[in-house]
């Protein structure tokens, strides 16, 4: 007969077993999710990379035709320095050491950002509000690793809006609690509650975003919500649903 020391044993042994089996599958699919990622990330640019080479190597090219080569050459190059810049970052995010906090103003920061992308709006017919900011104040932050944020919130409303839909941007100043409120909404594909959960998971991507932008990894907004935590702020979205657009918003501590 078994007594309670041994039935103590023998359910400890399958917790460890059936936790070790679970530990095992979750690993095995984020590694097979990951190489299928980085598998298709990298060859779309380098496939682009051979074919230009390869035309290039014709010496009866036209110079307009070859100069035209050279510049999508130099955009599939930058795509893949992106992606390694990527996958790096996923190392040294959590180091705050990486961080050079300075004294910035967030329109300028938003407005630097907005610039990058002005041919994909025009392209799209998209209609884009961009509030004034009133008294705002400067904040300390990390320039470069809030502009990656800011980057990534943009460039998703842009491709995830249909053409001739609608993006607004807007920040506000909330007293008394010395906080930034700042917000990107888009009336684009929206997110369903599932969405909404995984949204900031590592290499997480929606079925209906990866058919819209296949080349994504799944890896910046993961590297946003751990840039915005160690600003010891907040990100997170909000929609009411499938095609009913997608509000960002970043909340962060202002020292005045």
């Amino acid at each position: 007969m078994i007594n309670i020391w041994q039935l103590i044993f023998y359910l400890a042994i399958i917790y460890l077993l059936f936790s070790f089996i679970k530990f095992y599958l979750k690993n095995r699919n984020t590694e097979d999710e990951f190489t299928s990622i980085v598998n298709h990330t990298f060859r779309t640019p380098l496939t682009r990379i051979n074919w230009i080479s390869k035309e290039l190597e014709n010496i009866d090219l036209p110079r307009e035709e070859r100069l035209i080569h050279i510049q999508n050459l130099n955009n599939a190059t930058n795509k893949l320095l992106e992606i390694v810049d990527l996958i790096v970052g996923v190392k040294d995010i959590k180091n705050v050491s990486q961080y050079s906090a300075k004294e910035a103003s967030f329109r300028d920061i938003v407005e630097k950002s907005i610039e990058k992308y002005k041919e994909e709006i025009t392209k799209k017919n998209i209609v884009f509000k961009l509030s004034s900011f009133n008294s705002i104040p400067l904040l300390i932050l990390d320039i470069s690793k809030i502009s990656f944020v800011i980057d990534t919130l943009i460039e998703n409303a842009i491709v995830y809006t249909p053409s001739g839909g609608g993006i607004i941007i807007d920040c506000i100043f909330k007293q008394p609690r010395k906080e930034l409120l700042f917000y990107v909404g888009d009336t684009g594909i929206g997110l369903t509650l599932y969405e909404k959960i995984k949204l900031f998971s590592r290499f997480y991507r929606g079925s209906r975003a990866n058919g819209l932008y296949p080349d994504g990894m799944g890896l910046r907004l993961y590297l946003s919500k751990q840039i915005i935590k160690r600003h010891n702020g907040k990100i997170y979205a909000k929609s009411k649903g499938k095609n009913k657009g997608t509000v960002f918003f970043i909340e962060l501590p202002v020292r005045v």
